[in-house]
C-alpha cells in the first residue's frame, strides 16, 4: 500500500480526504504547524486548519496552543481505537435506521415466484446459512468438497438440529462426512455419483419449498435460490426423491 492507498482507506473509514491527508502528513512529521503540513500533504494551508480541528474533535490529534499552533497525532493504537469506535457507531446507526424501514414499501407478493441468483463463495454460504436458520421441519445439505462446507454452514445446521429440525448432510466425500459427523450431524453417503459429474458445488434443500443450488466454474461460484415458489417446491421434491433413491443410509 502506498500513501494514496492509505488516504483512500482512511476516507472509507469516515475521514474526509483533507483529514486523511493531514493525518498521514502528521504521522510523517511527528509534529508540525499548518505550514509544515501543507508542504508535506496535498492540502492548502487554509484547509489544514479546518481538517486539524475536525481531527482533534475525532480524537486523532493534539493541538499545542502556541503561535503558530502546532499539531501532533495521537498514537497509532489510540487512532485505531477512535476510528474503530467511530466506524462502528456510524455502522450501527445506519443499520438501526435501515432495520426500522426495511420492507415498508415492499410488495408482499413480489417474492412469490421469484428465482434469485447470488455470486461469490462467501455470498452463497451466507444465503445457505440464512435459509437453514429459517428451517422449521427439515434441511438437507450436500457437497462434494470441504471447501464448500465452512464452519458457518456446519454451525447453522447444528443449531437447526438442536431446535428439532431433521438435518441431513449428504456427500460422496469422506472428509465432508467426517466434518459433519464431528459436528454431531446425521450423514448419508451418495451411493451412485451422477455421471457425468455435474458442475454443482453445493445444494441446500429446506422444508420442501426452499432451494439453494450452487455452481462453480473453476473460478467463481454462483447460486440460484428460490423460496415459497412452485419452482422451488418442484425442484426440491425432485432432488429429495433422487437423494432418497441414491443414498446409502
Amino acid at each position: 500500500m502506498n500513501e494514496p492507498d492509505a488516504v483512500d482507506a482512511l476516507t472509507r473509514l469516515g475521514l474526509s480526504t483533507y483529514e486523511a491527508r493531514v493525518f498521514v502528513a502528521l504521522q510523517r512529521l511527528g509534529t508540525g504547524t499548518a505550514s509544515d503540513v501543507a508542504e508535506v500533504a496535498d492540502v492548502p494551508r487554509s484547509q489544514v486548519y479546518g481538517a486539524a480541528e475536525d481531527l482533534e474533535q475525532a480524537g486523532l490529534l493534539e493541538v499545542q496552543q502556541t503561535t503558530p499552533r502546532r499539531y501532533r497525532p495521537v498514537s497509532l493504537d489510540a487512532a485505531r481505537d477512535h476510528l474503530r469506535e467511530r466506524f462502528e457507531a456510524d455502522r450501527d446507526s445506519a443499520f438501526d435506521y435501515i432495520e426500522s424501514v426495511q420492507g415498508e414499501l415492499a410488495d408482499p407478493d413480489e417474492n412469490r415466484e421469484a428465482i434469485w441468483t447470488v455470486t461469490g463463495t462467501d455470498a452463497v454460504a451466507d444465503r445457505i446459512v440464512d435459509v437453514i436458520e429459517d428451517a422449521t421441519d427439515r434441511a438437507l445439505f450436500g457437497t462434494g468438497d470441504t471447501a464448500f462446507f465452512p464452519d458457518a454452514i456446519r454451525d447453522a445446521l447444528a443449531d437447526a438440529a438442536d431446535r428439532g429440525v431433521v438435518v441431513q448432510v449428504v456427500s460422496e466425500d469422506e472428509d465432508v462426512l467426517a466434518d459433519a459427523t464431528d459436528a454431531g450431524l446425521e450423514t448419508s453417503r451418495v451411493g451412485t455419483p451422477m455421471e457425468p459429474t455435474p458442475p454443482s458445488s453445493r445444494v441446500a434443500l429446506v422444508d420442501g419449498d426452499t432451494i439453494v443450488l450452487g455452481v462453480h466454474d473453476g473460478a467463481t461460484e454462483t447460486a440460484m435460490w428460490s423460496a415459497n415458489s412452485r419452482f422451488a417446491s418442484v425442484l426440491t421434491e425432485s432432488l429429495e426423491t433422487w437423494f432418497a433413491n441414491e443414498l446409502d443410509v
